[in-house]
């Protein structure tokens, strides 16, 4: 079992035990897999892994934007401390609860992968902003204006009443994902859920933009939770990573801690298979494939692709093992600590 490591003092969201499987005609995905994770108030946390991995399936979970009709939480809470002496637990609300309504959007807020999917092509990026502003808060038409100005202004977009007035084919797409940043952020939330924010960008344009999320979340004291396969991205901007693969968590530590020594053979991989690190020869890579979603397994999950594994990962999961301030999923360092 998972160990939180922060009291509920400093908690803003606390995720425990949480799964979610699709009940689909082929048989049952275990998207997500009892996982356990928490983000302290103003920190940091990023989640890594493969595509297919569970990560984006957690955060709409945790929006209660579920992905699928057939989608549906099995199990866990998450906990959400909106404020001092007030503790909510998101699984029990309905998804079309007012509260819910409340919280989406206004104190939890999400820049979502593609963003001009998510912007819609026929309305003004301005009409856009104003719309969500005035949704969450009860202001009025000119007010909400100076608001979205503020907001465009906020994530450094020149010339914001220009922009106000554009629609989202007019601009890059650099400007169309800090649009979006502004949209996450113009109700100023507690926690800003940041799914694969540079997909698709330059290289510079992708250091701006996480330049921009890290300045954006220590300037608003608030809570990130990064998502994403890129461990770069991951050592720019978080305090903490979970590190996950087929739905579940494989190992949590500091950034710090991680990328100073990754413990559990699947991180070891992702590291090796960086090609930023790699100055001549060959690149490494992670052999094998990640298993369907349909197939049943036994044992460790990663272990028909890890060379150090045995029978005994072959035919018994491992559970999350404290291991000196973090966790790691694996049979090797059993004898190492407590699980």
């Amino acid at each position: 079992m998972s160990r939180n490591l922060l009291n509920n003092s400093e908690k803003l969201i606390d995720v425990e035990n949480l799964a979610v499987h699709f009940h689909v005609p082929q048989g049952t995905v275990k998207a997500v897999d009892g996982i356990s994770f928490d983000i302290g108030k103003g920190k940091s946390l990023g989640i890594v892994g493969e595509s297919g991995c569970g990560k984006t399936i957690t955060a709409l979970t945790m929006m209660l934007l579920h992905p699928h009709p057939e989608a549906k939480i099995e199990k866990g809470s998450i906990h959400f401390y909106r404020h001092k002496n007030e503790m909510i637990n998101l699984v029990d609300l309905d998804v079309h609860s007012k509260i819910i309504r409340r919280i989406r959007g206004n104190e939890i807020a999400m820049i979502f992968q593609e963003p001009m999917m998510s912007l819609n092509p026929v309305h003004k990026i301005g009409d856009q902003l104003m719309e969500i502003i005035r949704l969450h808060q009860q202001i009025s038409k000119s007010n909400a204006k100076q608001v979205a100005l503020d907001a465009l202004d906020m994530v450094k977009i020149s010339a914001p009443v220009q922009r106000m007035n554009e629609y989202p084919f007019q601009i890059s797409g650099g400007m169309r994902q800090r649009v979006m940043i502004a949209m996450a952020l113009c109700c100023k939330p507690k926690l800003l859920i940041a799914d694969e924010p540079t997909t698709a960008l330059d290289v510079t344009i992708e250091a701006e933009i996480l330049k921009l999320i890290k300045d954006l979340q220590n300037d608003l004291n608030m809570s990130l939770m990064m998502i994403t396969h890129d461990l770069g991205v991951i050592g720019e901007v978080t305090d903490q990573v979970a590190v996950m693969y087929v739905g579940k968590i494989v190992e949590k530590a500091s950034t710090k801690d991680l990328f100073k020594e990754p413990l559990h053979p699947y991180t070891q991989g992702l590291f090796k298979s960086r090609p930023e690190i790699k100055i001549s020869g060959r690149l490494d890579s992670i052999k094998g494939s990640v298993p369907s979603p349909y197939e049943v397994t036994h044992g460790c999950s990663f272990a028909p692709r890890c060379d150090f594994a045995t029978s005994l990962c072959r035919s018994r999961s491992p559970e999350l093992i404290s291991l000196d301030g973090r966790e790691v999923s694996c049979w090797k360092y059993a004898d190492q600590g407590g699980i």
